[in-house]
């Protein structure tokens, strides 16, 4: 679940325009006039001015393991806040299942059975008198865990635009895709944001830069 903060910005082509328009020595007190500015900025690569946007939001019901992935895209001075396994019991904790692995009964029950072996033994380490600091060294990399999160637009388009694309994990590529419509629904400046930056890399390029090309677009030459 993805939950959009109110102090995101909501009209951030307006607040770029504005930025833009200072820079210009251009009156900033036309709303219509700083969304064209702003598009202008956007359609000639002006980057820089997109780093006043701010994106605050809660993310939850994802494993660990793709918010580590999450957390790589560092550039732009995002920062954020993780549910913390020292003080929160984790003995009746969610995770994430692979498709490749609910698809097949088998696998389903031998992934079931070891993630609740994990709760079972979690619980036993803390009913032994281990603090929850200490009994989280065997909580599982697939067990959903909740950030704050807040990094600006610049940041938040490369993250789109790598994690949109068809070879992104599973899990990380299906949190874009909420981010993108929660962001989406947040104002209609965000809804044209997310229609035309927020998209796989190959549709920034024209072709794909992947050696292992999904096939959606023609390998570069």
């Amino acid at each position: 679940m993805i939950t959009v903060f109110e102090s995101t910005d909501k009209f951030p082509l307006e607040k770029i325009g504005k930025m833009a328009g200072v820079c210009w020595s251009s009156p900033i007190d036309d709303s219509n006039k700083n969304i064209e500015r702003a598009k202008d900025c956007i359609k000639s690569g002006h980057g820089r001015v997109l780093e006043f946007v701010d994106i605050e939001l809660c993310i939850e019901g994802y494993s660990a393991r793709a918010i580590r992935e999450y957390y790589t895209h560092i550039a732009g001075g995002p920062t954020r806040l993780q549910e913390s396994t020292r003080y929160v019991n984790c003995s009746k904790f969610e995770y994430f299942v692979p498709p490749s692995v609910k698809s097949n009964p088998e696998a389903l029950e031998i992934f079931g059975s070891c993630m609740e072996n994990i709760r079972k033994s979690y619980g036993k380490l803390l009913e032994a008198g281990v603090s929850r600091e200490d009994a989280a060294n065997i909580l599982p990399l697939g067990m959903n865990t909740k950030i704050v999160d807040k990094r600006n637009l610049r940041n938040m388009i490369n993250l789109m635009n790598q994690r949109l694309c068809t070879r992104a994990y599973t899990e990380i590529r299906g949190m874009a895709q909420e981010i993108k419509s929660a962001l989406s629904n947040y104002s209609e400046q965000w809804k044209w944001i997310a229609e035309n930056l927020f998209v796989p890399k190959c549709d920034v390029t024209g072709f794909c830069t992947e050696k292992k090309s999904c096939g959606r677009r023609p390998p570069k030459i």
